[in-house]
């Protein structure tokens, strides 16, 4: 699917996937009650909006032009190979999903990386594949603090811990 991308389509795949990712990151972080949890999704709601103002930057500078919305290949197409799925319910299958979307946006930004011919670019998806894959990792780590303590996770009110 991604053979025949010119640099600046990939920058705009990449560019749409970066938005795509902050708004689901954020419609998560909305959900969560735990001050901690929700912090985290919070954090990598801006990081990938960081990720996104580094595209929408290598874009400017490949193009001499400024991004706008109608200038953006891949819509609705993203890395991911879809929009934003924030109507999961299970909070176990919301971070699987995550982790596939980050493992999938990795998987895009060493494939493109292999393919640019510009120094910049390459070491740009590079970069960004490497953030990736430490998001996907740091998800894992999440999915597995969730499946020890559900209830802490959820900030449930009804539980208390009583020490020795």
């Amino acid at each position: 699917m991604y053979d025949n991308l010119t640099a600046i389509e990939a920058i705009g795949l990449g560019i749409r996937s970066e938005e795509d990712a902050a708004e689901f990151y954020g419609s998560i972080s909305k959900k969560m009650k735990n001050v901690l949890v929700k912090s985290r999704f919070e954090s990598l709601a801006r990081d990938e909006m960081g990720h996104r103002k580094l595209l929408v930057d290598l874009y400017k500078k490949s193009t001499g032009e400024d991004v706008s919305s109608s200038k953006i290949p891949g819509q609705p197409q993203t890395a991911e190979q879809g929009g934003v799925a924030i109507d999961i319910d299970s909070m176990e299958e919301v971070i699987k999903y995550a982790i596939t979307r980050e493992n999938d946006a990795e998987k895009f930004y060493r494939k493109i990386a292999e393919k640019s011919k510009d120094i910049s670019g390459k070491r740009t998806f590079e970069y960004l594949a490497e953030i990736e894959h430490g998001h996907g990792a740091m998800l894992e780590t999440e999915l597995e603090i969730y499946l020890k303590d559900r209830d802490w996770y959820a900030d449930n009110p009804d539980i208390q811990l009583v020490g020795p």
